[in-house]
């Protein structure tokens, strides 16, 4: 796994929303970037629950994911 990815998730299990958006401004891709918008406008409106924490999570899996594709 990417360091940067990691240290996203650390943020975002220790309720870092904001860590974990700063690490993550680092490594998105331009072609996922409008996802990333998308999800950081929750952010910012303040929607903060499990379901949301689970989503930013499986985006940044995605991410590493697309990172080592080959």
């Amino acid at each position: 796994m990417h360091p940067l990815i990691q240290k996203a998730i650390y943020h975002l299990k220790s309720n870092n929303y904001r860590g974990y958006f700063e690490e993550m401004e680092l490594i998105v891709p331009v072609s996922m970037s409008t996802k990333y918008q998308e999800l950081k406008g929750f952010f910012v409106a303040g929607i903060k629950n499990e379901e949301y924490k689970k989503a930013l999570e499986e985006f940044a899996l995605e991410i590493d994911k697309n990172l080592y594709k080959g």
